[in-house]
């Protein structure tokens, strides 16, 4: 494959936000249609978040984001050719990448106000992929920015990123048409791998970082499947939050940061609010997702 068949190849694959948006529309309006959810406002919610969230995005990828990934191109250590086992590196540095950002995602607060958007949903279906937070756009591109520099050309990214975001679309799909598929756990996040990263439930609580593929998940001991006995809620540990209301979602965690700060005694303790876990306070070190699995787990007494 030579570089101008794969820069036309991403050129059509650059309509896949178009796509994922028909497919959301798609199942939210069958959904609807049989009453299999219970909030119509929360998916125009999510739907709203995302038209919005694509305009910092469209006005600063084709400028910064792109530029800075021909940029570092410009300066890539090793001279990559487009074998197909190149691919096959770049889609799983790309796919290592996108869960240890998404780690941190969940392991700083401040990082959290971003990313903690896409959890508020209290439903799951494909609309839940456009619930982004509109600061998006300074998160998520730290998932493939940097490869260039490696060696593997933009287009080559270009390519992967959509392929990759489509996938991950599809783990967001309802539980009324996809239920487990154990032996594809072993390697891939499966829609009931992703239902249990979204949960809240404290004994399923910062599980199951990956956007393809499982392995990382079991490697760093994050990955947990889906138990039959503990039926799934969806959303964040929030007992104000609502998410049917885009000013919520998208800026009450900000304002409680922001109030946290402000009335933090001393400078260290103002920082860390800012960089430790959510759940974190300066008063006695908080509870954080760790402690509520752990004690969901005793309760139970041996781990599934």
């Amino acid at each position: 494959m030579d570089l101008q068949t794969i820069e036309n190849l991403s050129v059509s694959l650059a309509h896949m936000s178009l796509i994922v948006l028909v497919l959301m529309l798609l199942e939210w309006g069958i959904l609807i249609f049989s009453n299999y959810i219970e909030s119509k406002k929360e998916g125009v919610v999510s739907i709203v978040s995302y038209l919005v969230q694509s305009i910092p995005y469209f006005l600063l990828s084709k400028v910064l984001i792109v530029g800075v990934m021909f940029g570092l191109y410009n300066f890539r250590i090793f001279e990559l050719g487009f074998e197909w086992y190149y691919w096959i590196i770049a889609y799983l540095l790309y796919d290592f990448t996108v869960f240890f950002i998404h780690f941190l995602g969940h392991k700083v607060r401040f990082l959290w106000c971003i990313h903690g958007v896409h959890h508020t949903a209290e439903e799951m279906n494909l609309t839940v992929v456009a619930r982004g937070s509109i600061f998006d756009v300074f998160f998520t591109p730290f998932n493939f920015i940097w490869l260039p520099i490696l060696g593997f050309h933009p287009f080559m990214i270009f390519v992967i990123e959509p392929i990759a975001r489509l996938y991950a679309t599809l783990t967001h799909i309802s539980e009324k048409y996809v239920g487990k598929h154990k032996w594809l756990e072993y390697i891939f996040i499966t829609p009931s791998v992703h239902r249990v990263h979204h949960a809240k439930n404290h004994i399923y609580l910062d599980r199951n970082y990956g956007e393809t593929f499982s392995i990382w998940d079991r490697i760093f001991k994050t990955f947990q499947k889906e138990v039959d006995n503990e039926k799934i809620e969806y959303g964040i540990m929030h007992d104000e939050l609502n998410s049917e209301s885009f000013w919520h979602v998208q800026f009450l965690m900000w304002k409680e940061l922001w109030f946290d700060v402000k009335n933090a005694p001393t400078i260290i303790d103002k920082i860390k609010y800012v960089v430790m876990p959510p759940g974190w306070n300066h008063i006695d070190g908080g509870k954080r997702a760790e402690s509520y699995r752990e004690e969901a787990w005793e309760r139970r007494g041996v781990k599934d």
